[in-house]
């Protein structure tokens, strides 16, 4: 496929619906309850012991890097539709100068001998660290895959999930509340600070197993951004990829530098 009708793929894509991407009800990570967890939304007040949890219509299988949906630009509008009374109803709790928020998925069944078997994708705070390195070994996945499926299930009891496509809950307590998730303000207390304030940009960031116990996994970092602005307006940002057109522009503009510098330096 050339990168013109790519472009016009992931359009059409863009322009769908958000709301025609997912069941009802949001789906857990973990073995036995579906390994292929809905790709969430959590903002946090640490001070009020408030969160909320948006379902964002994909999963992190088609949200995995090379998904479908992950090399589409996509937005959110918290502020309305089925989201609009669990964000209310977190604003009315939370302090706006102290909400924090990441994006989260996991898929928590595989074997051992099986390369990216597991996986979780996680936003990181950029203005904390750099693009992602560190990886880890097979065990260190049971966990913060065990604690996501825990949070997402216990969240699936509260709002409006069971009775719409994406929907949104807000939790003060128990294991629907984030705070007993994010560790360290991290996925589980594992890898980057997943959390940042409103109004900023974070990268994104996908961990899989390796085909052994001891062996470390895969870091894929997502040549895309995720941000969240105080209006409830969450967007999801993939760098532009250059026209071929670009590049020879490019080169001839290069091409031209180049005469020119010769020209002088033979005068």
């Amino acid at each position: 496929m050339n990168i013109k009708m790519k472009a016009l793929v992931a359009a059409a894509v863009a322009v769908m619906s958000v709301s025609g991407a997912a069941n009802a009800a949001l789906d857990s990570s973990v073995s036995g309850v579906g390994n292929n967890s809905s790709l969430v939304l959590t903002l946090f007040d640490r001070a009020n012991n408030v969160s909320a949890t948006f379902d964002l219509g994909f999963n992190y299988q088609t949200f995995a890097v090379g998904g479908v949906e992950s090399s589409s630009s996509f937005s959110w509008n918290l502020a309305s539709g089925d989201y609009a009374d669990a964000w209310n109803s977190f604003l009315s709790i939370a302090d706006v100068s102290s909400i924090k928020w990441g994006v989260a998925a996991g898929d928590h069944l595989g074997a051992v001998n099986q390369l990216g078997s597991k996986g979780f994708i996680t936003t990181y705070n950029t203005s904390l660290s750099s693009a992602p390195t560190t990886n880890f070994v097979y065990s260190q996945f049971q966990s913060p895959l065990t604690g996501l499926a825990d949070y997402i299930n216990a969240n699936n009891e509260l709002g409006n999930h069971s009775s719409v496509e994406n929907g949104a809950s807000v939790a003060t307590s128990g294991k629907a509340y984030a705070g007993n998730f994010y560790g360290g303000d991290k996925f589980y207390n594992l890898g980057p600070v997943a959390l940042d304030f409103l109004g900023t940009e974070q990268g994104v960031v996908q961990y899989l197993t390796s085909n052994s116990v001891i062996s470390r996994g895969d870091v894929l970092v997502y040549d895309a951004t995720f941000s969240l602005e105080a209006d409830g307006v969450l967007r999801y940002t993939v760098a532009a990829v250059p026209e071929p057109e670009t590049y020879a522009l490019l080169l001839a503009g290069l091409a031209l530098v180049g005469a020119a510098a010769r020209r002088r330096k033979s005068a």
